[in-house]
Parts: structure tokens; sequence; C-alpha cells
């Protein structure tokens, strides 16, 4: 993977009304199926449809900016907002010095362990982990 460099001025992260899009290539990565097979997930409503991306076992970068490995495209979520982990037997979720943070079930949080049905919010972006065992 090549090596991204920062902006020297970074735009800072705004608050939008508009709903928040997952990017074209994340709509290919993910799927939407009734039933998931056994393994790690996040799950975005974007519009009307859910969009299901596969955790995997390397970390997956979430952010607005197109170097993210899932693209998130709402102004309330920084270009590099959050890194999800696995650690072991746990998936963690950390906070990638965002500006709006990371919220988990209602609560602010640096860094969480995510259990099955987790919210995560991301800016006003919510997310659901799925662990279908």
């Amino acid at each position: 993977m090549p090596t991204v460099l920062a902006h020297p001025i970074d735009t800072p992260t705004l608050v939008a009304d508009h709903l928040p899009h997952t990017s074209d290539r994340d709509r290919r990565r993910a799927f939407t199926v009734p039933r998931l097979s056994t393994g790690r997930y996040l799950a975005v409503e974007d519009g009307e449809e859910l969009v299901v991306i596969d955790i995997g076992s390397k970390p997956l970068h979430l952010g607005r900016s197109p170097a993210a490995d899932v693209m998130l495209e709402h102004l309330s979520v920084s270009r590099r907002h959050a890194v999800v982990v696995t650690r072991g037997d746990v998936v963690v979720v950390l906070d990638d010095r965002s500006l709006n943070g990371i919220v988990v079930n209602g609560e602010r949080v640096g860094e969480a362990v995510l259990a099955h049905g987790d919210e995560i919010r991301l800016g006003e972006v919510s997310l659901r982990f799925l662990d279908i065992g």
C-alpha cells in the first residue's frame, strides 16, 4: 500500500443536513443479503439500503478521505475518523484523531471493544457492528 502524506492544512469537519452515502467503491466491496455467513461486519444505512461490509482481519480505516478503506461521504466525518482492528478474539474501534469523535452506544470513547449489535457513531453517521457466529 503506498504511503499517503497528510495535507499541510486540513479543512475542519463540518456538520451537514444530508444523509450519509457510501462510495461506489464501497458498494462494490459490500453486499446486501438477508442472511450473512459467519464473520464480523459493519452495517450502515445508505438511503433506503443497508450496506454490510466485512471487517476481515486487517485494520479497516473509516473516514471521508478517498484513501480510507470505507469512505463515508458526510461532512461530519473526518478524513481519518476511525480504525477497526481485530485483537485476538475481539474487535476494537479506535478514534483516528477525528474532530467529532467516536460514540459507541451513546458514550464518547477513544477506544472500545465491540459486541454484537453495538451502535457506532462517527459524527452523524451511524454504523452497527454485527458478529455472526
